[in-house]
């Protein structure tokens, strides 16, 4: 596959099928997909993998899906590293979701209002120095997308000095 090809192709699902998420699956893949740029290869990130069989773990917080991934960075003191960092992890996440996508796997990447409460965040054991960048949602989709979805190309804009 060539990354050219998914011109629009990578989906999230809006319903899951109930179908158990693999722990190593999950972990194959983040360990392709923490190679994200990073200066100085700090490696800034932490997961925590939540299966969901019981259905309650997440349940008013997230929509449901078989298993979630609460993707952390760490929150360094300096400006520039903690921006560097989340830029990072953003890339990971990018990867993370390419390598999801040809396993099958739907990702749904989502904020919400509590991540950002830490008392909450504490609960799923964040800790003092981390915050949660974002919860992947993660599932086999219920509906598989048929071909490719019509998109207009991107109007690129760029100056030259």
């Amino acid at each position: 596959m060539e990354l050219s090809d998914l011109q629009g192709g990578i989906h999230s699902p809006k319903d899951f099928l109930d179908r158990p998420v693999s722990q190593e699956l999950i972990l194959e893949l983040l360990n392709h997909a923490v190679w994200a740029p990073n200066d100085g290869l700090r490696e800034p990130w932490r997961f925590i993998f939540a299966d969901n069989r019981n259905g309650k773990l997440m349940q008013g917080l997230q929509e449901h899906a078989p298993a979630y991934l609460l993707v952390l960075v760490k929150e360094e003191a300096d400006h520039h590293k903690r921006e560097e960092d989340f830029a990072a992890v953003c890339c990971l996440i990018q990867n993370f979701r390419l390598l999801a996508h040809e396993q099958g796997l739907g990702v749904r990447s989502t904020l919400h209002d509590w991540m950002y409460d830490r008392s909450r965040a504490e609960t799923f054991g964040v800790l003092g120095n981390e915050r949660i960048a974002a919860v992947l949602d993660l599932g086999y989709g219920a509906e598989q997308p048929e071909g490719k979805a019509e998109m207009a190309e991107p109007q690129l804009q760029f100056e030259l000095l």
